[in-house]
């Protein structure tokens, strides 16, 4: 009888070491780490996508800065085509006189030496297409700058595609961090309940060890 007893004990001792070194997992440093990781990039990824949208409404004001300058240049030329038309019906009100004087004052060098001809429907006609022309001139200068402008236009919004773009992939990453982190969790919870388990069966050999031992004792003592 002391020798089942005795076995039953070294029994119980036995089970009680190896559930109490099984038990002792809880969180791994591994899940911590990795976890702390995660954590971290996602919180860095989210860091980017704040200047990210920054960048954007940088690019978003700088449009609507380059919008209004092209406003203003698309009301220039409309200023000129006007000054150009009212320029060519003044010269419908120029005496033979007054035309002359405008040429003279336009090319000085030349009808100094070249006396200009004083048919007046030449110098009339002349005089609307040298309107025209300062009106050319200028248009084109103009238009040169509203293509730049443009240009510029397209640039920014080629940026803020490629900024959306790059965006879009920061929220998939974090969706696929956040997605490891949750499948980590749940491996854990799962090693998390089995330890627990294990725990209420040691909680349970404790007891039932514990009363056989007292029971073995007292029995030791009163068979001696």
């Amino acid at each position: 009888m002391k020798k089942a007893v005795l076995g039953i004990l070294a029994f119980l001792v036995l089970a009680y070491i190896i559930f109490d070194k099984v038990s002792d997992a809880g969180l791994s440093k591994e899940f911590l780490q990795r976890q702390d990781s995660l954590v971290h990039a996602v919180d860095s990824m989210k860091l980017d996508l704040a200047k990210d949208s920054a960048k954007i409404d940088s690019l978003v004001l700088v449009d609507v800065q380059l919008q209004d300058k092209l406003a203003h240049a698309k009301g220039k030329v409309v200023k000129v085509v006007q000054y150009v038309d009212s320029s060519k019906a003044a010269v419908d009100t120029y005496s033979e006189h007054e035309l002359i004087t405008f040429f003279n004052n336009r090319y000085p060098k030349d009808t100094t030496t070249n006396k200009l001809p004083l048919a007046q429907p030449v110098l009339v006609s002349t005089a609307k297409d040298l309107a025209e022309l300062d009106g050319a001139k200028q248009i084109i200068t103009i238009k040169d700058s509203v293509i730049a402008l443009t240009e510029s236009r397209v640039n920014g919004k080629d940026s803020v595609i490629s900024v959306y773009i790059k965006k879009e992939g920061t929220y998939r990453n974090i969706m696929t961090n956040q997605d490891l982190q949750i499948k980590d969790w749940k491996n854990q919870y799962q090693t998390l309940y089995l330890q627990n388990q294990k725990l209420k069966f040691k909680n349970k050999i404790t007891k039932i060890g514990a009363g056989i031992v007292v029971g073995g004792l007292v029995y030791l003592m009163v068979a001696k």
